[in-house]
Formats: C-alpha cells, sequence, structure tokens
C-alpha cells in the first residue's frame, strides 16, 4: 500500500526507502520556502504623459494647444478655435535632463487623477488638460488654465514651459527643437 501526502495541491508520494524519505523534506521545504518568496504587492505600473494642452472657447487667434508626447519626441500644434486654420506647429525633443524631469514629475503624481478640477473654460477663462498613461489605462484631467490643481502644479509648468519653448521655437536645457519650426504669433 502506498501512502500520500497532500501539500498545496501537490501529491508527493511516500515511501519506505530512506533515500526518498529525506528527499521528500528537502522538497517540502522548498516549496514552502518558494511560496513565502512571493511578493503580494504589484509593481507599479508605468506613468507616461500622453498629450496635453489648452484652449479658449470663445476666442479670435490662438485658440488651441496640443502637445504630442510619443516618449521624447514632442510635437506642438496650436490652431484657431474651430481647429481648421494651424497658426504653428515645431517638433522638438526632450534632452536627458528634460526627460529626468518629466519622468520625476509624473512619478510623483497622485495614484488616481480626477477627470476634472474646478470649472475649466467657464467665463471664457481657458481649460488646460493633461492624458497620463498607466499601464495599460489613460486617463485626461482638465483644470482651469493658468490655476492648476495642487497635484497637477508642478508637471503644468513644466509643460507650459515646453509649449513657450517650442512655440517661439527655442531650445532650453529641457528641450531641443527639430527641423522646420514656424513660430506661433502672439
Amino acid at each position: 500500500m502506498r501512502n500520500e501526502m497532500t501539500i498545496r495541491e501537490l501529491t508527493v508520494p511516500v515511501s519506505a526507502s530512506r533515500r526518498r524519505t529525506r528527499a521528500v523534506p528537502a522538497f517540502l521545504s522548498m516549496v514552502i520556502l518558494s511560496g513565502c518568496a512571493e511578493s503580494t504587492l504589484a509593481p507599479s505600473p508605468t506613468v507616461r504623459l500622453v498629450e496635453a494642452g489648452w484652449s479658449f472657447g470663445f476666442c479670435l487667434g490662438t485658440c488651441n494647444g496640443v502637445l504630442s508626447v510619443d516618449g521624447d519626441d514632442l510635437a506642438y500644434e496650436v490652431t484657431s478655435r474651430t481647429g481648421d486654420q494651424v497658426l504653428g506647429e515645431a517638433r522638438g525633443e526632450l534632452t536627458s535632463s528634460g526627460s529626468a524631469r518629466l519622468e520625476e514629475l509624473l512619478s510623483a503624481l497622485p495614484a488616481t487623477l480626477q477627470e476634472q478640477y474646478g470649472c475649466p473654460d467657464c467665463a471664457d477663462a481657458g481649460a488646460a488638460y493633461v492624458v497620463v498613461e498607466r499601464g495599460t489605462s489613460d486617463r485626461r484631467s482638465d483644470y482651469e488654465y493658468p490655476n492648476p490643481p495642487q497635484e497637477l502644479a508642478a508637471l503644468d509648468a513644466f509643460l507650459r514651459d515646453v509649449m513657450d519653448a517650442l512655440g517661439s521655437c527655442r531650445a532650453s536645457a529641457d528641450l531641443g527643437i527639430e527641423g522646420s519650426c514656424v513660430p506661433v504669433p502672439r
């Protein structure tokens, strides 16, 4: 007759031989210790900026600005209120210090951002937004321009500096300008 011992749905035969008797405790110790080594904490999802921008509902001239982000590559476009007239566009790339700074700002964001803060574009005061991706989901957060909520204030200041530099076609410590740049009319 064969004796059996079940541990965590693992069936291990126990025999009379000395060799197997010594191997079973060693095997069980391995199983038990490997179970202890498992982490119950899920790894933090990667946080990245997808897009940022600003808009003014009732205006003439430069009414919308969109900064698209793909890694360190940036594209900035400023359009009329309806979006049918491109008034300025520029491409740039974050420098290593700009990339490190953006990464630091993104890692300091709270785990959850609200969809809306305050009253964006109320009384034609303007609106701003960021789109942040965490893992496989993204969140757009809209807020009053130029009054970001506390948790977005540092990121907003960095992004406004980047958009201003791209809009005037000037490089900075955080940004290099690529190719042909059309400055945004002021």
